[in-house]
């Protein structure tokens, strides 16, 4: 059956938007029971000059806070990017550096003197490629941050606010590593977005239900819908449009940055090339100075002797003058 593709902004926020589906796919993506749920899909602008305006209010902010079942909370950052591109860590820093300083993702608590204070909740952030990463072709990458006593090497078990707020963990998942892999309950879950099973239109998976764990069953189901909703194939076709201006201005702007090196690489050249001549003519000019100096030295000395010759024959002279 043909379902439409989770990889897609628009169709990923169309499954969030069903609390229910949010809850399994998030639970399952982070490896705990969620009871609250607060998701706000947000569109952000792009104040890019370069890009068609269509384009200036397009990127969607996924992220969610949800509380777990121990009381804690959690702000999730979720990232998707269906190709690689230049600029995607530079991106990726960016879109983190706001959730950090969104006050969206803090809450009051008090200090032991009762007074009110503004505290970070922890953030885990969510990153689903739709490209391989370098030297790690694993599908699923849990990053987890550990409290470690340096002098004892021993874990600590205690968590703290300060620590908890200016550190997280991540999840990378990497959609063309998945393959055949299906050895836990998230691998399962990401058959919904495995990209071996794109059709000739990769706005479509072609999967059957049958092979869709049942828990997992409601979820196929949203994207069934989705791939019958005319809205969404037209979102889906804008993004298309947007990636690939995105891709082509990216690349152009690599290109540029390339040859800008190069340029300056050239330059460097040149002017080593310059410090190397002057460098030789310093030394000529020193061996001159010296080879001077030693021609003074030599016309001092031939100087002194010649006072000592015409002494001596003025003595000589003065000499046979008193003898006559």
């Amino acid at each position: 059956m043909l379902i439409a593709n989770p990889i897609y902004d628009s169709v990923f926020r169309y499954l969030l938007n069903d609390e229910k589906i949010a809850k399994i796919i998030l639970s399952t993506m982070l490896d705990r029971e969620i009871i609250e749920l607060d998701f706000k899909p947000t569109e952000l602008p792009f104040p890019d000059d370069n890009l068609p305006v269509k384009y200036s209010v397009f990127r969607l902010d996924f992220s969610a806070k949800i509380k777990a079942e121990d009381g804690t909370l959690t702000a999730v950052i979720i990232e998707l990017q269906k190709a690689k591109l230049p600029n995607d860590i530079l991106r990726f820093r960016r879109y983190l550096a706001s959730a950090y300083q969104s006050i969206e993702n803090t809450y009051k608590s008090k200090t032991r003197k009762n007074k009110p204070k503004t505290i970070g909740i922890p953030i885990y952030a969510i990153y689903i490629l739709g490209h391989f990463l370098e030297r790690v072709n694993f599908p699923v990458i849990r990053v987890d941050r550990n409290y470690i006593d340096v002098a004892t090497g021993k874990m600590i078990s205690e968590k703290n606010e300060f620590i908890e707020g200016i550190t997280h963990n991540a999840l990378i998942i990497q959609l063309p590593a998945l393959k055949k892999n299906r050895r836990n309950s998230l691998e399962k879950l990401l058959t919904l977005f495995d990209p071996s099973f794109i059709t000739d239109d990769r706005h479509l998976l072609d999967i059957n239900e049958e092979d869709v764990p049942e828990k997992y069953k409601e979820v196929f189901r949203r994207l069934l819908q989705a791939a019958q909703t005319p809205a969404i194939q037209k979102m889906m076709n804008e993004e298309d449009e947007y990636l690939d201006s995105l891709i082509d201005l990216e690349h152009a702007l690599a290109e540029k940055d390339n040859a800008l090196a190069e340029e300056k690489r050239k330059i460097a050249e040149k002017d080593s090339t310059i410090t190397e001549k002057n460098n030789v003519i310093a030394e000529k000019n020193k061996a001159l100075d010296e080879e001077k100096q030693k021609t003074a030295e030599k016309e001092k000395a031939l100087a002194s002797k010649q006072k000592m010759i015409d002494e001596l024959l003025k003595k000589l002279e003065d000499t046979a003058k008193n003898t006559d």
